[in-house]
């Protein structure tokens, strides 16, 4: 293989439009050289789940296994005159390959960002050469003075900052494949049984507490719903948290609604006869709203926290698996 030229500068960044702010100031700050822009706003690699588990090897715990997400959701492209080339989207992993020098520019401080960063560089160029120091950009906002200031005064991949987020980010994904696979094989079950389609549809683990959070209450309009999940308070004995990403939360509530788990009374929202027909056929242990909180602590505890992460796994499903619904 060709060795990269040095000139090739390549960075990471998470969402198109933060790319787009990125490319003048990238244009200004290394001019002459060749720039690229690769975004993970949904992620280069996905989870492969472990295939031929039978009912015995539930409830299931093991390490995040990844493939190569659909193409149609890669994002790549060239600075060119001190903006984003519009005209061709280039393929990211080429422009990996040839890289000379990667930069990680964030324009959010959250786990979720670090980790889809750390997983490509992981999976696309190997664990060695990801753990290589590299600068590492943050900032908060895409006015011209907070992104210069992302520029002239760079973070790395090895601060405190960063390491933080990704021990967050690991703990988070360890949790998210673990439950994904339990889901699929033990409330798939119950989803069939009243009458969702599984090729399409799975029970995440917000979707969930979110459905329980629904039961019993009168109908609430979606604004006021993505509220409660911005600030998501539980049983009270945690600190007030979020429910999802702000990206997450609208696509949690319209797939409840598609699997026909919930349903519109007027321009309000509530809990439908199949939602509650699903909750009944579920083991009273399912519900635990204190779960965005439990994650958050996980994720400030990682790697020490996986032990109770997995022993909670274990439980939590090991119940509904064992579980005889009177209905």
């Amino acid at each position: 293989m060709e060795t990269p030229s040095k000139s090739n500068i390549v960075l990471v960044t998470d969402r198109p439009m933060m790319a787009h702010a990125i490319a003048p100031f990238a244009a200004d700050r290394w001019p002459g050289r060749s720039i690229k822009i690769v975004c993970t706003f949904m992620g280069l690699y996905e989870f492969r789940y472990p295939r031929g588990l039978g009912i015995s090897d539930f409830p299931y715990v093991g390490e995040p296994a990844w493939k190569v997400r659909d193409s149609s959701y890669h994002f790549a492209r060239a600075v060119r005159d001190g903006q984003m080339d519009r005209t061709n989207n280039l393929n990211p992993f080429k422009v990996l390959r040839d890289a000379g020098e990667i930069f990680f520019f964030c324009g959010n401080q959250t786990p979720r960002w670090v980790n889809a960063y750390e997983v490509l560089l992981t999976q696309f160029l190997g664990a060695e050469v990801a753990e290589l120091e590299r600068p590492a950009m943050f900032t908060h906002a895409r006015d011209e003075v907070s992104m210069a200031r992302a520029f002239n005064e760079p973070s790395t991949t090895h601060s405190s900052t960063f390491r933080e987020l990704s021990k967050g980010g690991s703990a988070k994904r360890f949790f998210d494949f673990n439950f994904n696979v339990n889901s699929l094989a033990i409330f798939g079950e119950s989803l069939r049984r009243v009458g969702v389609d599984t090729e399409i549809f799975s029970m995440s683990k917000f979707s969930l507490q979110l459905l329980y959070w629904l039961k019993g209450r009168p109908p609430i309009t979606e604004g006021r719903l993505i509220k409660a999940m911005d600030n998501w308070t539980g049983t009270g004995r945690y600190p007030v948290c979020e429910m999802g990403s702000a990206a997450s939360r609208d696509r949690i509530v319209s797939d409840l609604c598609e699997m026909g788990l919930l349903t519109f009374q007027g321009l309000e929202i509530t809990l439908s006869a199949k939602g509650t027909q699903f909750l009944g056929l579920l083991h009273p242990d399912c519900e635990d709203s204190d779960l965005p909180a439990r994650i958050a602590a996980w994720q400030g505890g990682w790697p020490q926290s996986k032990e109770n992460m997995t022993l909670y796994l274990r439980t939590f499903f090991g119940k509904q698996a064992r579980f005889k619904p009177a209905n």
